[in-house]
């Protein structure tokens, strides 16, 4: 019985943080700034990553943000690690974690 009550509050955890589709342009936003980081442009169906580095040890120096793209759901975060090493320390990489990766289509918008 207990687990159906955590099962819940997982589903509206994750309700609550995914971002609006039906407010286009606050999705739309997240896109253009993600793409903005990487100095790239929006791509049909490509996937977008935003992940955080937390949990660095001391004297390692990464960025708290770093922002992947590709053109599948694993390239995307794989991205993402290169952007932290080289934006940030070389073992940024390995401390890439939650990241939140969504395909880009243009009729998300319309």
């Amino acid at each position: 019985m207990k687990l159906i009550p955590a099962t819940f509050l997982i589903l509206v955890g994750l309700f609550l943080t995914a971002p609006y589709e039906s407010d286009a342009g606050s999705f739309i936003s997240w896109f253009l700034a993600v793409a903005a980081k990487l100095g790239v442009r929006l791509v049909e169906n490509a996937y977008y990553a935003r992940c955080n580095t937390r949990n660095a040890p001391p004297g390692i120096s990464c960025p708290g943000d770093v922002f992947g793209m590709g053109m599948s759901r694993s390239e995307a975060p794989n991205s993402a690690k290169a952007y932290a090493s080289l934006v940030g320390d070389s073992l940024c990489a390995a401390y890439v974690r939650n990241c939140q990766i969504f395909r880009f289509s243009e009729q998300r918008g319309k």
